[in-house]
């Protein structure tokens, strides 16, 4: 028996890994063997492949619950909720990473962090443009979690943000100012990164990326001779890292779905939990620490790395993230893709 795992590449390393592992204990369903094909994308495009019907895997794990919303919110194949049956894996906030010695040093921490951003990135002078990237809000998971943050900072919340936030023109020509101005916006999180340190710092200087993907990045880049420095938003957003396995029989059968369990809670094993750690996510399980002596959180502590990242933005509705993702339509005619 074959199961399909649709994952966000960013934990590419840690879940390839792991499910080798599992597979190694030959697991069965239904006294069938289990194997596990991996497939990563985008987050974002995990929730339009489930939309348009050319995904049909037993499960999917995007970055965050923002996608999950989404997917329960659609009426896919006739159903909705068809991802109810979900547990995060692990936890990532968003980051800024900046290239150290350049404008982005001006980048500091706190209430007007969103404010710097937009204006360093939309100065016409480039030697004092902060040559900002993220990722598409339409394809990855960090993009769209740039745009709420922005948009919680812009209309100073953390909780209750609605549509009618996102489409205030005030706004919408704020936020469109700094889009037509980004210097790029990515597929993924993780080949973003890539580009970043290989472009630093002529064609970047700072990006939106998760937590984990920076920590994973600080020595590549230094082997690129680029420093990076981390900086976390005053307000964050987690990203969860849910694994849910799908309720739809026409193409998920009962077997699939418990060979999918099966997978799910090897993963939230302390063991497996403990590895992940090492490729910088924050466990799920509260018993398993970050502050041990080998630990990514304790080594990048002087390139900015936390483990305690403040407050947390309210996760918005399914009507909330749809006006965002409206409002990079209108836009991405103006923008570099």
């Amino acid at each position: 028996m074959t199961i399909e795992l649709v994952y966000s590449t960013e934990k590419k390393d840690w879940l390839t890994e792991a499910v080798a592992r599992w597979e190694a204990t030959n697991p069965t369903a239904g006294g069938r063997p289990i194997k596990v094909t991996l497939t990563g994308m985008g987050s974002q495009a995990i929730v339009n492949g489930l939309r348009d019907g050319t995904l049909k895997p037993a499960a999917i794990s995007p970055a965050s619950t923002l996608q999950i919303t989404q997917v329960n919110a659609a009426s896919i194949n006739g159903k909705q909720d068809i991802a109810a049956d979900s547990q995060p894996l692990v936890f990532t906030p968003l980051v800024i990473v900046e290239v150290k010695d350049t404008v982005a040093d001006s980048l500091k921490t706190g209430a007007s962090l969103w404010n710097m951003v937009h204006d360093l990135t939309v100065e016409p002078d480039r030697s004092k443009n902060l040559l900002f990237g993220q990722t598409s809000p339409m394809l990855s998971n960090s993009g769209l979690q740039t745009w709420l943050l922005m948009a919680y900072s812009y209309h100073q919340k953390t909780r209750g943000l609605t549509a009618a936030d996102i489409n205030d023109p005030d706004f919408q020509k704020w936020l469109g100012e700094y889009a037509k101005n980004v210097v790029k916006f990515g597929d993924s999180t993780s080949a973003f990164m890539r580009d970043m340190i290989l472009g630093a710092p002529s064609l970047y200087r700072a990006g939106t990326v998760y937590e984990s993907t920076a920590i994973e990045n600080i020595p590549l880049a230094k082997n690129r001779l680029v420093d990076l420095q981390v900086i976390y938003p005053p307000a964050n957003l987690w990203s969860d890292h849910p694994f849910a396995i799908l309720n739809d029989d026409s193409w998920v059968s009962a077997e699939q779905r418990d060979a999918a369990k099966q997978l799910r809670d090897f993963l939230l094993r302390p063991e497996q939990q403990q590895e992940a750690v090492g490729f910088g996510f924050r466990p799920s399980d509260p018993n398993v620490a970050i502050n041990g002596a080998d630990s990514p959180f304790v080594k990048y502590a002087d390139q900015g790395i936390k483990t305690n990242i403040g407050e947390l933005v309210e996760d918005p509705n399914a009507e909330v993230i749809q006006a965002l993702l409206d409002t990079w339509n209108r836009l991405q005619g103006n923008v570099s893709k």
